[in-house]
């Protein structure tokens, strides 16, 4: 197995010989500089995976050092070391850029846990930088976006379909995509060159549905001023969207099954019976056949609008979707002119993989164009997040000190927001394991004596 190479940087001699008898030869290469200028020419030829610096040195400093190493690998974290009086030092360093900080002196079990922590960190911004490229490349022209086995065989099934007439429901939570479904089947038909009619059936009212599918001539009911052509003589050719057709009405599902039968309807307060062509694409968020089984959609027109049937996955299902679409919405933010961010941090993007999604890809797209928006840095932060993915991550949840939209308040000074912060994180780290300290430690990727010493300076009572 390959070694994580792990730059530490001192200008003491007997502190770089520390580190390498302490550092987990199994796990990781130990590569050592005397200075910030050594430790550069180092980090150009070996590109380790983490530095550990520390932070008082002569001539050039670990702050420094952090800037200089930035511009040589934006992307590597930086852990810095500090005495206790450097404290403040250190978290200025983390709020330009620095991964952590250890306090000397370091256990070794603290130093391979921030260590393996920075790792993880370096593994998810290359997995950010990978999946922005291959949205580019694979997906360009194209708005599904996919890994997951279960959609990739949904689409399949549809690209099958979609060169027939059959006519397809679509099925799944509001937000899955069923919309972008039934036009990539339009696009991928032979009636491509027609139109493509969506009509929403649960956003019309019945008494106006009926005339907005068949249309009606003039005078047919109050209201109706002039002659109007419905949405069944428009996709004439082409391809007709039903969207949530577990809404339409008891009234209306029999005149929907003569056109699909016949291909023929009268418009409203019309004896002219007109014909139409059009390939039936249907969806809905209920369960149809429970509706069936009540007496609440009618079973012949079930078969009829359900030759085949797409069943789209939640987005909590696709977990390995969640950093592909977030990335593919922001190429299209740029796609359309937009200044986007770089991409995501990595505490962002873990934060989007720990979601739950109700809302599911519309939610996740809201998400995104949001953060793009608000972003001020090179990459959305967590900070851009809404609170309730935030909350839900286990960061802290707007509270004191946080505006409306989770941002600190400007007159909050940097060393306030973050006790605010850590209070609330650590409290419900505490909540969530009844008090205990070690287990709320291993939670949060520290050693057990930090985790107290926190504890301490915040004045938050705990178990032990």
């Amino acid at each position: 197995m390959t070694r994580a190479k792990v730059l530490f940087i001192d200008d003491q001699r007997a502190a770089r010989d520390l580190f390498e008898r302490l550092i987990d030869s199994s796990r990781f290469e130990a590569l050592v500089a005397d200075g910030v200028v050594s430790g550069e020419a180092v980090i150009a030829a070996q590109r380790p995976e983490v530095v550990v610096t520390d932070l008082r040195m002569p001539e050039v400093d670990g702050l420094e050092g952090l800037a200089r190493f930035q511009l040589i690998d934006p992307e590597l974290p930086v852990v810095l070391v500090t005495a206790f009086g450097s404290i403040e030092t250190a978290v200025e360093a983390m709020r330009r850029g620095a991964f952590d900080y250890v306090r000397k002196p370091f256990a070794p079990s603290e130093l391979h846990m921030v260590i393996e922590r920075a790792i993880r960190h370096r593994e998810l911004l290359r997995e950010n930088s990978r999946l922005r490229s291959e949205v580019r490349q694979r997906y360009a022209g194209d708005d599904i976006v996919c890994r997951c086995p279960a959609m990739g065989s949904v689409m399949a099934l549809a690209s099958r379909v979609a060169a027939t007439d059959l006519s397809v429901l679509i099925l799944g939570e509001s937000g899955t995509g069923k919309d972008l479904f039934a036009r990539r089947l339009h696009h991928l038909s032979h009636r491509a060159n027609k139109r493509f009619v969506s009509i929403n059936c649960s956003a019309i009212p019945e008494h106006l549905l009926e005339s907005e599918l068949f249309g009606h001539e003039k005078g047919a009911f109050s209201g109706a001023t002039s002659s109007k052509q419905g949405f069944f003589a428009e996709a004439d050719g082409g391809t007709l969207f039903l969207d949530e057709i577990g809404d339409m009405s008891a009234n209306l599902q029999p005149k929907l099954l003569r056109v699909l039968q016949d291909g023929e309807f009268y418009p409203v307060g019309s004896r002219h019976l007109l014909k139409s062509d059009v390939r039936l694409v249907c969806a809905s968020n209920q369960r149809i056949q429970e509706m069936v089984r009540e007496g609440r959609f009618r079973q012949d027109l079930y078969y009829r609008i359900n030759t085949v049937e797409l069943v789209l996955p939640p987005l909590r299902e696709r977990p390995e979707d969640v950093a592909l679409l977030a990335e593919h919405f922001l190429a299209q933010l740029e796609k359309r002119g937009q200044r986007v961010p770089a991409g995501f941090s990595a505490t962002a993007l873990r934060c989007l993989l720990d979601y739950g999604w109700p809302g599911n890809v519309r939610e996740l797209e809201h998400v995104v164009d949001r953060a793009a928006l608000i972003c001020d840095s090179e990459r959305i932060e967590m900070v851009d997040l809404p609170t309730e993915l935030r909350v839900a991550a286990g960061a802290a949840a707007a509270g004191p000190g946080m505006d409306g939209g989770g941002h600190a308040d400007r007159d909050v000074e940097f060393k306030a927001a973050r006790s605010l912060f850590e209070r609330a994180y650590f409290e419900r780290l505490l909540g969530r394991t009844g008090g205990s300290v070690q287990q709320a430690a291993t939670l949060a990727g520290i050693h057990r004596t930090t985790l107290y010493e926190k504890l301490a300076r915040l004045g938050i009572e705990h178990g032990g």
